[in-house]
């Protein structure tokens, strides 16, 4: 009894085994493949970028040829514009819009400084006059004095 549960065991172990060789071969068979697949992949990707690079090399070639056959000479000028070339009735409103109110904002700012301008001739002038008088007021005699006090106080 013994010896045939051995054996049983011991076929059913060797059974496994090839069984897990059969595997490891089947694997190692596998990565195998992939890796070929691996090589072709980037011999390709290889061969793609070269393509891509001589096609690019070529166009910018291309591209530079036609550029300098078409060179034009470059014309420069200098104006100055009052009115725009594009956009003129975006222009026109805006321009026109705004003008009737910067020419309010610079009426009434004139307007200000003149109004400025007389006060500060009127004050300064009065101030004049005032330490004018003062002066003379004590610079006077009693007598005088005291007429320049009646011219003062009538109205």
């Amino acid at each position: 009894m013994d010896k045939d549960i051995m054996e049983t065991v011991l076929t059913e172990v060797l059974e496994e085994q090839k069984q897990g060789n059969l595997l490891a071969e089947n694997n190692g068979r596998f990565l195998q493949e992939q890796v070929i697949v691996i090589k072709r992949l980037e011999e390709k990707t290889y061969q793609q970028n070269e393509e891509l690079k001589t096609f690019v090399t070529a166009k910018m070639e291309t591209f530079s040829s036609q550029i300098a056959s078409h060179s034009r000479p470059v014309k420069r000028e200098f104006r100055i514009l009052l009115f725009p070339e594009q956009n003129t009735t975006a222009y026109y409103k805006i321009v026109f819009g705004r003008i009737i109110f910067w020419l309010v904002i610079l009426c009434l700012a004139k307007y200000v400084y003149l109004l400025g301008d007389k006060w500060l001739t009127g004050y300064n002038d009065k101030t004049r006059y005032q330490q004018a008088w003062e002066t003379l007021y004590q610079q006077q005699p009693k007598r005088n004095q005291k007429m320049m006090q009646n011219i003062l106080t009538k109205p």
